[in-house]
Parts: structure tokens; C-alpha cells; sequence
């Protein structure tokens, strides 16, 4: 749980809870009407795990382990996810009892959150490799930009306890969500940069025991494309619970539970595809099998998508003059406002809306 809905969560029994010491019995509400407004937040469950960390094993005929393939960025981005972030929101509904115990609701809400770790990994041109490393790529987790959802629900809802100051109930429904985005600053510039420049698949060759590398020059290099965004509408139905308390004649506050299953998808593609590069899988193949070894690679982009820092000389060569040459340079200096050329990947993809919602609000019965 984030400490967002840890926070939300103890309010809401720190607030039930002083409700209960001063609960009044509660009045009938069959034939009523009841309008209810929430504070909340909504946790997706969709994410779309790095594939920094993978590796796929190469086994023999018999089924006997022979070597494996590294995927070769960075592996610390592998705790990193894509994804819609949790989101803070509001929901006014209004509900109508047609029995002691049934009644149907209507609501409307309004939430708003990140989607984060736009995952961008370099391997820069002039940038040292360590001698214990076979590559050394930088990992830059980008700000996505601001998803906004303004869900419309129709639901019913059975009550247990309806003459009762603690009231528990269920609920389902149907939705649907009209949906927003507005990209980041960060993301419009990577965006620009992959539609002003061009670049190819570097092979990743070997394995790990016979030693990696990524081996260029590329075969063909073509204009990229930059960043598409699908953030469309979608339809959901849900189900879920909570608890009332009357504390005062006509008035209830509550707890709202919901979790959310949508049709839809959120999708962001980069040179048209859910990635620029070819991952390694996470799997096991039997050597021989067409595509066991590949292709899997990084693409070389210039004149690049990112700022990796500034030419300073190296160690041995003090003197040398990095803006009349880089030759005797190194790429360790500060960022100078410049993209720089090297090995690329961006990791992107599709991730769903589903999710969880907890509210808490209160009631007034007309």
C-alpha cells in the first residue's frame, strides 16, 4: 500500500472510530433520497515491469542448462515500473433507496495522477567503460506527464444493517471513464529528439560465459519517430463494500471500498513500437529454435535523445583542447545543453486501468 492510502486509510478509521463513540441510531432511508461527497485516492493495478534485469537461459536438446544471454543495460532499473501512478480524487454521488435494503446510486468523480518511469537507458559515445564492466549505460527515468479520469458510475448496493448506527454494505455497477493526458516537459523533449534524429539496431552478440558486446556499426539507419500517446475512454464494471455510521440525525460518514476492471488500455509507443531497441527475454529456449540468439540490441541514435554531460580531457592528457578535439576527451563532464550520440533504448508500452479506490465521505438523507 502507498503511504498516500496508509494515510487515507487511518483516517478513515480514525474518523469511523470517533463516529462510533457518538453514533445515533440510524433512521429509515427506504424511499429516500441521499447525496454523498468523498475524498479518495485510486491505486492501478497495471504496470509495465523493466526489462533491464532479463535474461534468457539457452539449454540443450535434452534439457541440460549451456549458457544464457544478459540483457546488457543497467539491472537497477529493473525496480523501476511503467505505469499510471496512484491518483487523488473526489466523487459526488447521489443514491435513492427502493426497499429497506436495496438502492441504486449515481456518481460522478474527478482524479488526477502522474504516469511515471518512462525508462531511457544510454550507452553515450566517448563515455569511459569501466574494465570490470562490459557496458556502462545511464539509466533516466522520465515523468510521463498527467492523466486526468472523470469516472461515471451507475451501481446498487445492499445493506445489512439498515435500522443500525454501524451499517455495512456491498455494491457493484457499471462505468466508464472519460479520460485525459497532458505529456510532460520531459516527455515532449524526448519526443522531439526521436523525431530529429535517425539511428539503427546495434546486434547484441554472445552470451555470458563466451563474454557480450554490442556490435556496430549498424546495418541500416532510418529516420525515428517520436512518442504517441493512447489514453482513450473506456468502459468498467466494479464491485465492492463499506461501512456507515450515524452520527448525527441524517447524517452518516462513511468508508468506500471499490476495485475496477476496465476494457481498455493506457499505450505509449516510441518509433512505433513499445520500445526503441530489442530486449532480451526472460525466458528459457532450446539452442537451435529460430531466434534463440535473436536479434536483440540497442539502436545508435544521433545526433541523440539526451544530454549525457560535457568532453573533459583525460587523465593522461591534461592539455588536450576537447572543443577542437575529443580524441584524447572523455564524456564525464557536466551536462552542456547538448544531446549526445550513443546507444539507446526508451521502454514504454501498454499498461490497464484496473485499479482500487478508497474513499471516505459523508451522507445526507433528505
Amino acid at each position: 500500500m502507498s503511504r498516500r492510502n496508509a494515510i487515507l486509510a487511518s483516517s478513515a478509521a480514525a474518523c469511523l472510530l470517533l463516529a462510533s463513540t457518538s453514533a445515533v441510531r440510524a433512521e429509515e432511508f427506504e424511499k429516500k433520497f441521499r447525496l454523498a461527497f468523498s475524498l479518495g485516492a485510486y491505486s492501478t493495478s497495471g504496470q509495465e515491469h523493466s526489462p533491464s534485469a532479463n535474461r534468457r537461459t539457452l539449454l540443450l536438446p535434452n534439457g541440460e542448462f549451456e549458457d544464457r544471454i544478459y540483457d546488457p543495460r543497467n539491472d537497477s532499473a529493473a525496480f523501476s515500473e511503467f505505469g499510471i501512478e496512484s491518483q487523488n480524487g473526489v466523487v459526488l454521488s447521489a443514491s435513492y433507496a427502493f426497499s429497506r435494503l436495496w438502492y441504486v446510486e449515481a456518481s460522478a468523480g474527478y482524479r488526477r495522477g502522474n504516469v511515471g518511469n518512462v525508462e531511457v537507458q544510454a550507452q553515450f559515445d566517448g563515455a569511459p567503460i569501466p574494465t570490470v564492466q562490459a557496458f556502462n549505460f545511464r539509466i533516466f527515468n522520465l515523468n510521463g506527464g498527467t492523466m486526468t479520469q472523470i469516472p461515471v458510475q451507475l451501481t446498487a448496493g445492499i445493506r445489512f444493517r439498515p435500522k443500525a448506527a454501524f451499517n455495512p454494505y456491498i455494491c457493484a455497477g457499471v462505468g466508464y471513464s472519460f479520460i485525459s493526458f497532458t505529456p510532460s516537459d520531459e516527455l515532449n523533449d524526448l519526443s522531439i529528439a526521436l523525431d530529429q534524429s535517425a539511428g539503427g539496431l546495434v546486434t547484441l552478440r554472445g552470451t555470458q560465459l563466451g563474454g557480450e558486446s554490442l556490435v556496430g556499426p549498424p546495418e541500416s539507419i532510418t529516420a525515428l519517430s517520436g512518442i504517441t500517446v493512447d489514453a482513450q475512454g473506456a468502459p468498467e464494471w466494479h464491485f465492492g463494500g463499506g461501512l456507515e455510521f450515524s452520527f448525527k440525525s441524517r447524517w452518516v460518514v462513511f468508508v468506500d471500498a471499490r476495485y475496477y476492471t476496465y476494457s481498455g488500455k493506457f499505450g505509449m509507443t516510441v518509433n512505433g513500437g513499445d520500445e526503441l531497441g530489442i530486449s532480451v527475454p526472460n525466458d528459457q529456449i532450446v539452442l537451435g529454435t529460430p531466434g534463440a540468439n535473436g536479434p536483440f540490441g540497442a539502436f545508435q541514435v544521433a545526433p541523440g535523445l539526451l544530454d549525457g554531460g560535457s568532453f573533459v580531457p583525460k587523465a593522461e592528457f591534461p592539455d588536450a583542447d576537447c572543443a577542437v578535439s575529443t580524441i584524447n576527451c572523455e564524456l564525464t563532464g557536466p551536462q552542456d545543453g547538448q544531446l549526445d550520440p550513443g546507444l539507446y533504448y526508451v521502454h514504454a508500452g501498454k499498461v490497464r486501468f484496473d485499479g482500487a479506490s478508497l474513499q471516505l465521505g459523508i451522507k445526507f438523507t433528505f
